[in-house]
């Protein structure tokens, strides 16, 4: 009887935990992320020391991090490190952002920072590092859904243009699971996508 009526007190808890998420930029997240490059789209990343013909794919791990350090103000960071074979592309970067509209349902963010990629392939190696600007809208669909539709440029010398969807199906006031999309272009098309957790701390 003791363990049904924890049981029962966990549940309601989550059910009734506060998971509008939207206007929170304050959380960490990690996870499984692949990228497909089609041919040609790896050149810049190896600073034209390297051309891969056909499309390829790599995979591994990503962080995502942010937190909000004044009204309005907050600072963001994220890096990813995939890897092929003898082919690695590993990219971080971080900067400062503010949100130009807010509520508990919806927000409008904008940002701007620096960003870094340093590829490895055999013997060849290439790092570049530039600024970026982005800005996004971030609303909540559903009680447990959260989706970030954002758009990000990066001012590399192939510049970037980065289009990203992020979906979190949030478990609790804390806890959620991550399922985002990206689309990219240097030169040519990439697309990702990634898997994972995040902890929301409201």
């Amino acid at each position: 009887m003791k363990k049904f009526f924890l049981l029962t007190l966990l549940l309601s808890t989550n059910v009734y935990a506060n998971t509008d998420i939207a206007n929170n930029f304050t959380y960490i997240g990690f996870g499984y992320k692949a990228t497909n490059y089609s041919s040609d789209a790896m050149t810049p990343y190896f600073g034209d020391k390297y051309n891969n013909s056909e499309s390829k794919g790599l995979a591994g791990l990503y962080l995502d991090a942010s937190a909000n350090i004044t009204d309005g103000v907050f600072v963001e960071g994220d890096a990813d490190f995939q890897t092929r074979f003898s082919s690695e592309i590993n990219t971080w970067s971080a900067g400062l952002g503010y949100v130009i509209k807010r509520s508990s349902t919806f927000s409008v963010p904008v940002s701007c920072g620096v960003v870094n990629y340093s590829a490895d392939r055999d013997v060849r190696h290439y790092s570049e590092t530039s600024g970026y600007c982005k800005a996004g809208i971030k609303a909540q669909l559903a009680k447990h859904w959260m989706t970030d539709l954002s758009y990000r440029y990066e001012a590399v010398e192939e510049h970037k243009n980065v289009v990203g969807l992020k979906n979190v199906f949030q478990l609790g006031s804390t806890f959620g699971l991550v399922a985002g999309l990206e689309y990219a272009n240097r030169i040519e098309s990439e697309f990702s996508y990634n898997l994972g957790v995040q902890f929301s701390f409201i």
